[in-house]
């Protein structure tokens, strides 16, 4: 009996570690919303936009009308998926990185370059939040329309802008903290569901 009780003890552990290890790989709230509901979102403008693409080619291809609203709205679907996607593409480690030259120095040197980096990420992410916050108001100001018959108030399509710097600027951030406590901050995230590879976990 107690030789049982004690194999019952050493496989509870066993049992329970997928279930730890999975809660581990959900990361933070704030990570899953990102590249949950954000990167829903922006995929959705994506494949509006490339719809609208596709209807206007074939509008014009084969039936000789064009709409005069479709390059605009590409356009602006496009903006707003690329900038509600900024945070996210980090966190599942699509930015663009050179590496060849840091996976060759020491451990200290790779420290001091992935603390560089992120603060230039970061600084860069500020500086275009206040560059574009001035010209939302203006343009809010100033009640500038878009050009086609579908009306909209270009504050609120280039709010896209201060919205994706503040998306970028917190990922850097959270990319500094992880580079100062001696961790690669550019690969994938737990809550991208993807592995230090880039294949699903």
């Amino acid at each position: 009996m107690a030789l049982a009780a004690e194999t019952a003890g050493a496989q509870r552990p066993s049992a329970r570690a997928p279930a730890a290890a999975k809660a581990g790989r959900r990361g933070s709230l704030w990570g899953r919303f990102e590249c949950g509901l954000l990167l829903s979102v922006a995929t959705l403008l994506a494949v509006a936009a490339t719809g609208i693409m596709l209807t206007e080619a074939f509008s014009r291809g084969f039936l000789g009308h064009s709409y005069f609203w479709a390059e605009e709205s590409v356009r602006y679907l496009m903006i707003w998926a690329f900038f509600l996607a900024i945070g996210a593409t980090g966190r599942n480690g699509m930015h663009i990185r050179t590496e060849m030259l840091v996976a060759a120095l020491p451990p200290w040197g790779q420290w001091v370059c992935n603390m560089l980096a992120s603060l230039a990420g970061l600084v860069f992410s500020l500086i275009m939040l206040f560059a574009s916050v001035p010209q939302v108001e203006r343009y809010y100001t100033m009640g500038m329309m878009t050009e086609s018959t579908l009306d909209l108030p270009m504050w609120a399509l280039f709010l896209a802008m201060p919205i994706g710097a503040v998306l970028l600027a917190i990922y850097y951030a959270g990319g500094l903290v992880r580079a100062w406590k001696g961790k690669d901050p550019f690969l994938p995230l737990p809550e991208s569901g993807l592995s230090e590879t880039g294949e699903k976990a």
